[in-house]
C-alpha cells in the first residue's frame, strides 16, 4: 500500500515536471519567434533590446511592485514558519523520491525574489506551497495507514508485519507519541508470544489456572495490552469460585469423616475468598455440631475410662464437661449424679476411718452404719469404696468390743475412771472397757492426787494401767 502511494506520488510529480517542461518549451518557442521577428527591425532597435528585455520589473508601477513584494514576504514567512517545519518532521527525503523538486523550487523562488521578479516569485511560492501541502497530505495518509495496519497486526500478534508497518509509519512521522507507544508494544511481542501461545493452549484445554498464570506474566510485561486485564479479572473470579466451592465441599466431607480440624481449615480458607456466601454458615453449623458431638463423646469416653480406673474425680470432671454441651443428655446426667454419690461416700467413709474412736459414740456409730449400708450397695462401682466399707465394718466391730484393762495400785490409793465408775483401793483389778480415751484418777490422804489420760487402742486385746499416789503433800 505504501509503495503504491509512493508510486502514485512519483507519477504525479513526473506529470507536473512534464507540464512545467511543456510550458518552458512554449516559452522558448515564443522567445525564438520574437527574436526572429526582431531580426527584421532596424539596428537601432537591436541596440535597445537589452534595455527592453532586462526591465520586465519596470512593467509594473512602483506601487504595485511593492504591494506584490509585501504579499510575497508575508506568504514566504507563513511558509517557512508553518508549512516548511512540518515538512522537515516528515523526513520527506527518506520516502519521497522527488523531494529534490521542492528544494529546487524553493531555490527558484528565492532567486526570483533576489532578481526582484516579485510576481514570478509569488507565483512560484504559491506553487511550492501547493506542492508541499500535497506532500504533507500524502505523508499523513501514509502515516495513518501504516499506523493502523501496525496496530491491527499487533492485535493479531504478528510481529514481523507489525514491525514493518510501524517503521514505515515512523519514517513519515518519527516523533509521534502514538507511534512510539505502538512500537514499544510491538518490541515486547517476542517475549509475549510464548506466554500468549501458552495462555491460548491452556484456554483451549479449559485449564483456567494455567491460563491465569500465563496472562499474569503477560500483564507484568505489557500491562497496557488490551483485553488482558479483563480476562485476568474474569479468570480470577472463576478460580476463586472453584476454590471456594472446593473448600466448602471438602469441609462437608471432613465433617462426614469426623475431621473437624480439617473442616475448620477449609472453612477459614473459603471465608477468605468470599465471606458473604451462605454456604459458609451451613458449613459452620455442621462443624459446630460435629465439634459438640465429639466433645460429648470424648468426655463420656474419658469418664468411662476413669470409672474403670476407679478415678471418680476424673469421672465427675468429664461428665461435668459433657454436661456443658448436653445438659439434658440422660447418660451424662446419670453419670454425673453417680460420680457425685460415689465421691460423697468415699469422703464420708474416709472421715470415719480417720477418726475411729468417734465410733464409740452412739450417734456417730449410727451414722457410720447408715453410710456403711450405702457403701456396700455402691461397692460394685468402686474398689475404693469396697475397701473402705470393709475397713469401716471391721473398725466398728473393734471399737464396740470390750478390752480387759488391768488396774495396778498400792492398795492405799483410791482409783476411779472418770465417766465410767469407781475401781476402789486395790492392788490389782481387771475391768472391761471399750477402746477410747479415758481419765484414770488416784487419790490418797496426805499425797497429791494423780490423773492419767490414756488411750485404750482398739487393735489390742488387753491393756494395763498403774495408778499410785506416791508424792506427799
Amino acid at each position: 500500500m505504501i509503495e503504491e502511494k509512493l508510486k502514485a506520488a512519483r507519477l504525479d510529480s513526473a506529470k507536473r515536471r512534464m507540464q512545467i517542461g511543456i510550458g518552458l518549451f512554449v516559452i522558448v518557442c515564443l522567445c525564438a519567434l520574437l527574436v526572429i521577428g526582431l531580426s527584421f527591425v532596424d539596428i537601432s532597435l537591436k541596440k535597445n533590446k537589452a534595455l527592453v528585455v532586462a526591465s520586465p520589473k519596470e512593467q509594473l508601477p512602483a506601487v504595485d511592485r511593492e504591494k506584490v513584494r509585501g504579499e510575497f514576504k508575508a506568504a514566504l514567512q507563513q511558509y517557512e514558519n508553518e508549512i516548511e517545519p512540518r515538512l522537515k518532521l516528515t523526513n520527506v527525503q527518506r520516502w519521497y523520491s522527488a523531494s529534490f523538486e521542492i528544494n529546487e523550487l524553493k531555490k527558484k523562488v528565492m532567486e526570483n525574489f533576489s532578481n526582484s521578479d516579485y510576481g514570478i516569485a509569488l507565483d512560484n511560492l504559491r506553487l511550492l506551497n501547493s506542492l508541499t501541502l500535497n506532500v504533507l497530505k500524502e505523508a499523513d495518509q501514509i502515516f495513518e495507514q501504516n499506523l493502523e495496519k501496525a496496530k491491527q497486526l499487533l492485535t493479531d500478534n504478528l510481529y514481523d508485519g507489525a514491525k514493518f508497518h510501524i517503521e514505515k509509519a515512523r519514517q513519515v512521522n518519527g516523533q509521534s507519541p502514538e507511534a512510539l507507544q505502538v512500537q514499544a508494544e510491538i518490541e515486547k511481542l517476542p517475549d509475549l508470544l510464548p506466554l500468549l501461545n501458552g495462555a491460548a493452549i491452556a484456554r483451549a484445554e479449559n485449564d483456567i489456572q494455567k491460563e491465569y498464570d500465563y496472562l499474569h506474566q503477560v500483564s507484568k510485561i505489557a500491562p497496557e495490552r488490551d483485553g488482558v486485564k479483563d480476562r485476568l479479572n474474569e479468570l480470577r473470579d472463576r478460580i476463586n469460585t472453584q476454590k471456594f466451592e472446593w473448600h466448602i465441599s471438602s469441609g462437608f466431607d471432613n465433617c462426614e469423616n469426623k475431621q473437624p480440624q480439617k473442616a475448620r481449615s477449609h472453612y477459614k480458607k473459603a471465608r477468605q475468598i468470599d465471606s458473604k456466601r451462605p454456604e459458609l454458615s451451613w458449613l459452620l453449623t455442621q462443624i459446630l455440631a460435629l465439634e459438640k458431638s465429639l466433645r460429648i463423646t470424648l468426655a463420656v469416653n474419658q469418664a468411662q475410662q476413669a470409672v474403670r480406673q476407679d478415678d471418680w474425680e476424673q469421672v465427675k470432671l468429664n461428665f461435668a464437661r459433657a454436661a456443658k454441651d448436653a445438659p439434658e443428655d440422660q447418660t451424662v446426667v446419670e453419670g454425673l449424679g453417680r460420680a457425685n454419690h460415689i465421691l460423697s461416700l468415699q469422703a464420708g467413709l474416709e472421715q470415719f476411718l480417720k477418726s475411729p474412736y468417734r465410733l464409740a459414740h452412739k450417734a456417730v456409730l449410727n451414722k457410720a452404719q447408715q453410710t456403711l449400708v450405702a457403701a456396700i450397695a455402691a461397692s460394685g462401682d468402686s474398689f475404693k469404696i469396697k475397701r473402705q466399707a470393709t475397713q469401716l465394718s471391721e473398725l466398728i466391730t473393734q471399737i464396740n468390743r470390750v478390752i480387759p484393762v488391768t488396774i495396778i495400785s498400792d492398795n492405799q490409793t483410791y482409783v476411779l475412771v472418770r465417766g465410767v465408775g469407781k475401781v476402789g483401793v486395790v492392788t490389782k483389778k481387771i475391768i472391761q472397757l471399750k477402746p477410747g480415751n479415758y481419765t484414770f484418777e488416784g487419790t490418797r490422804k496426805g499425797f497429791k492426787s494423780k490423773l492419767l489420760h490414756l488411750l485404750i487402742p482398739y487393735d489390742q486385746n488387753q491393756f494395763s494401767v498403774r495408778v499410785i499416789c506416791d508424792e506427799s503433800i
